[in-house]
């Protein structure tokens, strides 16, 4: 069965029986689409998780398609679709939708789930699973853990692609590069965190796996459009693709603010912590037990080169959890002294934000609940069990992560009930802010979880954080946790598609963006997830997606064979995460956060415990000469005090320091060893370079008009000799420099 439109190019085959796809094609081109499947997980109830949210008990699957009646096309002001009536599993009436688009990308696939009045099913998830077959192909997945150029037959298991609203987001695009051309697919999820995967079965077929995470009451919604990919066989070649997707990102409103503070581009953040945590078995880390001993700290911040405080919530309680966002004392610490370290701030040049989150508020109800369900659960013998870096695996796998959170609960336990009321008042006084099981009871992960869709909460939340922008004259926001509940909310309001919960972060932060800019235009909005969903809104984002790369350089023999591995590797992996990105993205850059501090064990918790403190001096020095804002939690500064102070003076001291041109050094002619960057603008030149390989490295610049100096060196000087044409740099063994002219 053939679809095929006269005003566009593409083609598609389409199996007779199923109204899946068989084939796409471009002239003479095929990308074959085999063993194509579709499964939706329907019935059941929940259960709490042992590790929070639900899991999904008596639920069953209805497996494959069939076609129901004949197809029709619809049009639309994006183009125009070809509509396959389906049965699902031979019960739930759908409709493969094949939308030729005029803008963007060539081809949409989505699946339209009608509903039916007369029907109480509950659909849990939607997923296709396919094997696309075609040439012997390199594949890019910017943002991912891939490397660049890989060739397809090497990813032997299965490999995690961060959707666009995910954690350890990304632009959530794969490049399939062979002789007879390129496809693009863009997995581009906006109203679920869906869960992707592919992996290579040879050089010519990889199996690309879609679970959309959409979850529904058929008899609450009269259809839900579900996207599943698009694909296009125009895109060019891997080099050329950002262009073109550039265009793809703007025509369907993936674009970045255009009023971003000025001073974001040459800041240097400094994330501390007020009070007290704990960690097993019996460790306590307490770097400010009060405000005021962070005031008294400002001064040897500032003289790290430090420009922005960024303030985390009071720990042990609330600690990352909702108490009442007016209540500034019991959230960060004595309004008196926080107003003072406020002032001082200032006075100094430092800008300070407010570390702020959404998915909750604890109660001893809730925290007895979650620790009971660790105690109950698969991880309870397991919280003893020395845990590296969470987030150094890919992006599916969880296992070292959720020992940790387990531990993380039982640790926490006594200090937040002892803080907490037993029920929180909100719960009564306003019912239809939380999430709901399919029963009406309350769920959450440790906290009752906030619903961010619902619009009186909406206001709640805009109104305070109005309240703290205002009252406390600061300078901006870090968004904790939007997405941090990633399960579907049954609430009666919300059922009609209940998996879109997990993203109202998103409309929320493009309402509350004017509101707060009107107060304080250069305020800072910042957030954890690093997919384009969340830069729309934001100024800067996280680097979550970021993190697997320091493991992966520091212990390349333990790397995945599609993975980065040394140096050039990581360099070009950046270059290409940002060019996938929206234009004027920005990402604040760290190895060392509370992230990273909290869940591996204790002993193996700082960079410079996991590697060293030679090796963390280069590993800080890579990251701070990244393309946007580094940031650094107290106490990561432990052995890595020049290396902060020489670089940020640099970045203070350059005038338009954002305003500066990035250059890669990261060609062929330079060791694959050797990390190199460069900013420059018509009169200055700014090059770091670090080699991270054992012997010495020869780096070749060419000559330029101005005399070339060292500002800094790590692991031994740096031998320069300068000729008429050219300037030869010798690195040594495990040595970092930075150059100027």
């Amino acid at each position: 069965m053939i679809a095929q439109h006269p005003e566009y190019l593409h083609q598609l085959e389409l199996d007779d029986s199923s109204g899946l796809p068989s084939a796409i094609i471009l002239g003479n081109r095929r990308l074959e689409i085999a063993a194509a499947d579709l499964t939706l997980t329907v019935g059941g109830t929940e259960v709490r998780s042992a590790t929070g949210g639900t899991d999904d008990k008596g639920a069953y699957p209805l497996t494959g398609a069939t076609i129901s009646a004949p197809a029709s096309w619809v049009s639309s002001r994006d183009g125009d679709a070809y509509s396959q009536p389906v049965l699902i599993g031979g019960v739930v009436a759908a409709r493969l939708e094949y939308l030729f688009r005029r803008h963007g990308p060539a081809l949409t696939l989505r699946v339209v789930i009608d509903g039916d009045a007369k029907s109480d099913l509950l659909i849990r998830n939607l997923t296709l699973t396919a094997r696309l077959e075609g040439d012997a192909w390199t594949v890019n997945a910017p943002g991912n853990g891939v490397a660049r150029d890989t060739p397809l037959e090497t990813v032997t298991a299965w490999t995690g692609i961060s959707a666009i609203g995910g954690l350890r987001g990304s632009s959530a695009v794969l490049h399939l590069a062979g002789d007879m051309g390129c496809v693009g697919l863009w997995l581009r999820h906006e109203l679920e965190v869906s869960d992707l995967r592919f992996k290579g079965e040879s050089s010519h077929a990889l199996t690309l796996e879609i679970a959309t995470n959409f979850a529904g009451d058929l008899g609450r919604v009269s259809s839900a459009s579900v996207d599943l990919f698009d694909v296009d066989l125009r895109v060019p070649v891997f080099a050329e693709f950002p262009a073109l997707f550039q265009t793809w990102l703007r025509s369907l409103g993936h674009t970045t603010p255009q009023d971003p503070p000025a001073w974001i581009g040459s800041a240097s953040i400094f994330e501390a912590q007020i009070g007290f945590s704990v960690f097993w078995p019996d460790h306590r880390y307490e770097p400010y037990p009060q405000v005021s001993d962070l005031t008294a700290d400002l001064e040897r911040i500032a003289g790290l080169g430090f420009n922005v405080i960024q303030l985390m919530p009071r720990q042990p309680y609330p600690s990352y959890n909702v108490h009442d966002y007016w209540d500034v004392a019991t959230s960060f610490g004595n309004l008196e002294q926080m107003r003072a370290l406020i002032a001082a701030c200032h006075r100094k040049g430092i800008r300070i934000i407010l570390d702020v989150l959404l998915h909750g508020v604890l109660d001893q109800e809730s925290i007895t609940t979650a620790a009971d369900g660790v105690r109950g659960g698969p991880y309870a013998q397991l919280v003893s069990k020395q845990t590296s870096d969470s987030f150094a695996a890919d992006v599916g796998e969880w296992s070292d992560y959720l020992i940790a959170w387990s531990r993380h609960i039982i640790d926490f336990e006594p200090f937040w009930k002892a803080g907490s009321p037993p029920v929180s008042p909100l719960i009564a006084q306003h019912p239809d802010w939380f999430f709901r099981d399919s029963h009406g009871n309350v769920a959450g992960i440790y906290t009752k979880a906030f619903d961010a869709r619902n619009p009186e909460w909406q206001a709640y939340f805009i109104d305070a954080m109005k309240f703290l922008l205002g009252d406390l004259e600061i300078d901006g926001f870090r968004f904790d946790a939007p997405t941090y509940n990633d399960f579907p909310n049954w609430a009666s309001w919300a059922r009609h598609r209940a998996s879109q919960s997990t993203l109202a972060c998103v409309p929320l932060f493009e309402q509350m963006r004017p509101a707060l800019k009107a107060i304080k235009p250069d305020a800072l909005l910042y957030t954890e997830p690093s997919g384009i969903l969340l830069r729309r809104s934001m100024d800067l984002n996280y680097n979550y997606d970021e993190q697997w790369l320091v493991t992966a350089v520091s212990k390349p023999l333990e790397a995945r064979g599609w993975g980065v591995r040394n140096a050039r590797g990581l360099a070009r992996w950046i270059q290409d995460r940002d060019a996938f990105l929206p234009r004027g993205a920005m990402t604040a850059h760290h190895i060392d956060s509370h992230d990273t501090f909290w869940w591996p064990s204790w002993g193996a918790k700082w960079r410079r415990e996991q590697f060293s403190v030679a090796h963390t001096q280069l590993l800080t020095l890579m990251f701070m000469s990244l393309p946007g804002p580094f940031m650094m939690f107290v106490g990561g500064e432990i052995g890595i005090e020049d290396v902060l102070k020489t670089f940020n003076t640099l970045k203070l001291e350059t005038r338009d320091w954002h305003a500066l041109e990035t250059h890669w050094l990261n060609d062929a002619s330079i060791s694959e060893d050797v990390f190199g960057i460069s900013r420059r603008s018509a009169a200055l030149e700014i090059t770091t370079l670090v080699n991270l390989s054992d012997a010495p490295q020869t780096v070749t610049l060419p000559a330029g008009q101005r005399p070339l100096t060292a500002q800094l060196e790590i692991g031994g000087a740096v031998r320069i000799t300068i000729s008429s044409d050219a300037v030869t740099l010798e690195l040594p063994a495990r040595s970092g420099v930075i150059v100027r002219r």
